[in-house]
C-alpha cells in the first residue's frame, strides 16, 4: 500500500473502538478485495458521526499501513485522502492524526538550500515579527497552513520563540482551497498592520477552524499562495508545520 507524506502531527490518545469482531471484518473484507494479507491495527471513533470510524489497517507482508474511513457495520472502506472536512475539531485532530501515523517521515532538505530559499523570498511573502530580545540570535522561519491543527498549535509558540530570535512565517496551502484563501486573506488583512500583537490576533482568528470564509473571501487571488505551495515543495518540504532556523 503506497503511503504518501502529509502534515507533520503529535499523535495524540483517543478513545478506541475496541470491538475484535469489527477488526476481523473489516480485515477480512480488505484482504478479499486485495488479495493481501491485511489487518486492523486499530479503530477511531468520530464525534461527528456514529456511522464512519477511522480504521488503521496493516499489510502484513509488508509492514505498510494506510489510514482509512469505514462504515460502522464493516461494509465500506475508504481510503483517506488529504482533504478533511468534519463540524467536529475533534474529529478532524483524529483524521489528520490518523493519516499521518501511517505516513513515511520525509527525507528533511538540505540546510544550505533552505537558507537560500527563505533568504531570497520577499517581504511581502513572509508575516515578520521582531524579536523580542535586544540581541537576537535568529531568525525563525515557519512554513504554515491556516488549516494545519499543528500549524495552529505553533501559532501559540510564536511569543516563545520572539524571546530568542525575530519569526517569519510563509503561507501555504498544503489542505485545499479553503486553507489558500484563508492565507490570502491573512494577507491582505495584515498588510496595514505594523503590531505583532495584532498581527497575531488576525492570524489566531482566521486560523480557527470555526472561522468561515465569506463568499467574497473565496473569491481572492490566491496565486501567490499557490507559488508558495509550489516553491516549498521543489526545495525539499514536505510536511506542515515546518521550521528553519538560520542564526545571524
Amino acid at each position: 500500500m503506497k503511503k504518501i507524506a502529509l502534515a507533520l502531527l503529535t499523535i495524540t490518545p483517543f478513545i478506541l473502538a475496541s470491538d475484535s469482531a469489527y477488526k476481523e471484518k473489516v480485515g477480512k473484507l480488505v484482504s478479499q478485495k486485495t488479495q493481501r494479507k491485511i489487518v486492523v491495527k486499530e479503530v477511531f471513533d468520530l464525534s461527528g458521526s456514529p456511522d464512519l470510524k477511522v480504521v488503521i489497517l496493516e499489510d502484513k507482508q509488508d509492514k505498510a499501513e494506510i489510514a482509512t474511513l469505514a462504515t460502522k457495520d464493516g461494509n465500506i472502506v475508504i481510503g483517506l485522502s488529504n482533504v478533511f472536512l468534519s463540524n467536529q475539531e475533534k474529529d478532524l485532530m483524529i483524521l489528520a492524526e490518523a493519516y499521518q501515523s501511517t505516513q513515511p517521515k520525509p527525507v528533511p532538505p538540505k540546510p544550505e538550500e533552505l537558507n537560500k530559499f527563505f533568504s531570497s523570498l520577499s517581504a511581502n511573502r513572509l508575516i515578520s515579527f521582531k524579536s523580542t530580545a535586544k540581541k537576537p540570535k535568529q531568525t525563525y522561519y515557519l512554513v504554515s497552513d491556516p488549516r494545519c491543527p499543528g500549524c495552529r498549535k505553533e501559532l501559540g509558540e510564536i511569543e516563545e520563540k520572539l524571546k530568542t530570535g525575530d519569526v517569519k512565517i510563509l503561507l501555504v496551502s498544503f489542505l485545499g482551497d479553503e486553507s489558500a484563501y484563508k492565507a490570502a486573506l491573512i494577507y491582505s488583512k495584515l498588510k496595514s498592520v505594523k503590531n505583532d500583537s495584532e498581527k497575531l490576533k488576525i492570524m489566531h482568528e482566521i486560523y480557527d477552524p470555526k472561522y468561515a470564509l465569506t463568499p467574497k473571501d473565496k473569491k481572492a487571488d490566491i496565486s501567490m499562495i499557490q507559488k508558495n505551495d509550489e516553491e516549498v515543495s521543489k526545495v525539499g518540504i514536505q510536511a506542515i508545520p515546518f521550521e528553519h532556523i538560520i542564526k545571524k
